[in-house]
């Protein structure tokens, strides 16, 4: 478990809330950091920062139950470990409490500081699992996808490539057979020749966006590739006015990656960072963190944000809401970081900026 456990107990009597205080004086196994809401609205609020690790919830919260705060606490999306308390044993309200998401169900009465550490790290560790469960189905999700993807690419590709070929060497006949062309005649064989010309390119970068690129693994410091291709978009962020904040870890954060693959699957971040937020009042900050024998980099902005349903087509080849863009640079860096076997994931809020999370292994000789 953590160095720190953060609890917010949500209980409409502070004194029942002193009480787990002094008995979590007396687990000295682990620290705790407990907080105290009084009602439903109350904690709704405090819940919606993601800073803890576990919530105790009081059954009775005056006009709301703690079992309507569970249902909101899932609706929003939010993993974290509920435990519910009662002053009675309500084998109905028991069942209720279970079904509806919580982790266990603990009688006020009966509670010791034993039953209450051992409630809590079984409530948080099978939380743990559970996400990490749900990030394993993620990524093959993600990686059948790829290739399917892929396949689907090269289909399109060669049924498109044959006539277009055609009609390349068609162009070229008439250029060949016309004399004296009128300047209307040759200005519609350019504009002809010209989006041609656009369709191969947009082919070629589906196919590109799609292909398995061969690795060249190399030690790399994280911290510092995230320099790098920040410096790349240093006029960008000039332009903006950006500020910049770096969180990097205090330790080695070394990664085997082949460096230049994962520069551009940063930028990428970075660009799409850069152009979701307002001259002179962006702010872009990088992480980096080591966690299981995994470097985390967390990248965030305080952009436009966007919606559950933008979210879920935000890896997808030619999705963008931008006027020029192609919507294959999220593409790209997805397929980037799957296939050095690492993780992606976005968080992001409308008004509120959006997150990247990616995972990759450590170096192999910093594990050892």
């Amino acid at each position: 478990m953590k160095n720190s456990i953060r609890i917010l107990q949500v209980d409409d009597d502070e004194e029942d809330f002193m009480i787990i205080q002094d008995l979590l004086k007396d687990i000295s196994r682990q620290r705790y950091i407990i907080e105290w809401s009084p009602g439903y609205e109350d904690a709704l609020d405090k819940i919606k920062d993601n800073e803890y690790d576990v919530f105790l919830i009081d059954f009775m919260l005056g006009r709301y139950t703690g079992i309507e705060l569970l249902k909101q606490i899932r609706k929003n999306n939010n993993h974290i470990p509920v435990i519910i308390f009662t002053g009675q044993g309500d084998e109905r309200i028991d069942m209720e409490a279970m079904n509806a998401g919580a982790a266990d169900y603990l009688v006020k009465g009966q509670i010791d500081s034993n039953i209450l550490e051992r409630s809590m790290r079984y409530s948080i560790n099978q939380a743990e699992a559970q996400l990490q469960l749900l990030d394993h189905e993620q990524s093959l999700r993600m990686a059948e996808k790829f290739a399917l993807t892929g396949r689907m690419a090269q289909v399109i590709a060669h049924e498109i490539r044959n006539p277009l070929t055609n009609v390349k060497l068609a162009i070229q006949q008439l250029q060949d057979d016309l004399v004296n062309p009128s300047e209307s005649m040759l200005s519609l064989i350019e504009m002809i020749d010209r989006n041609c010309n656009r369709i191969n390119q947009l082919i070629i970068n589906l196919l590109n966006s799609t292909k398995t690129a061969e690795l060249n693994y190399e030690d790399v410091s994280i911290n510092a590739l995230i320099d790098e291709a920040l410096e790349l978009a240093h006029d960008r962020v000039q332009l903006k006015r950006m500020k910049i904040v770096k969180e990097y870890s205090n330790d080695i954060c070394d990664v085997y990656i082949d460096r230049e693959q994962i520069k551009i699957a940063l930028l990428n971040i970075i660009i799409n960072a850069i152009e979701a937020v307002e001259e002179d009042h962006g702010i872009l900050t990088f992480r980096t963190e080591g966690r299981n024998d995994q470097c985390i980099v967390i990248i965030s902005d305080n952009g436009k944000g966007m919606t559950p349903e933008e979210q879920k087509k935000i890896f997808e080849a030619y999705y963008t809401k931008k006027p020029r863009g192609m919507g294959l640079g999220l593409t790209t860096t997805q397929n980037i970081i799957l296939n050095h076997k690492g993780t992606i994931k976005v968080e992001s809020k409308p008004s509120l900026g959006t997150s990247f999370l990616l995972t990759f292994d450590f170096s192999p000789n910093k594990k050892n």
